[in-house]
């Protein structure tokens, strides 16, 4: 796992990231994330920021997109799965096969995955993998 960390970091300063912050679980560059462990990972995008891209890993997954132009969370692996589009304007979510919610999904520009190209189950805003 510290390898792995490591290495994050690494190519966080190899790509000109120079504050990639750390809150436990995940390894950030502002709303770009990827977790790192199996604790759960939960990340709340900055209101209006051009892009929210979070990739989960085999924990609970929590994200809230605000009004991003892009929403983006890999969580095809997580113990389960919550996203909330909060009025993005893109919002691509890809689930792991059950346990997943994604609220707030509007528009032909709201695509939802469940595992290995199921298609959640819609009902007004909101899209379910069972």
């Amino acid at each position: 796992m510290k390898i792995l960390v490591s290495l994050l970091v690494t190519c966080c300063v190899a790509l000109g990231f120079t504050a990639c912050a750390t809150d436990g679980s995940a390894d950030c560059q502002g709303d770009h994330c990827v977790c790192t462990t199996a604790d759960s990972c939960d990340h709340t995008c900055a209101n209006g920021a051009a892009s929210c891209h979070i990739q989960g890993s085999t924990g609970p997954v929590d994200v809230t997109c605000s009004n991003n132009a892009e929403c983006h969370v890999e969580c095809g692996s997580a113990a389960g799965c919550n996203v909330d589009c909060g009025g993005s304007a893109e919002c691509h979510v890809t689930c792991p096969p059950t346990g997943c919610t994604v609220t707030g999904c509007v528009g032909a520009d709201c695509v939802v995955s469940c595992g290995l190209g199921g298609v959640a189950s819609r009902s007004g805003t909101t899209a379910t993998c069972p």
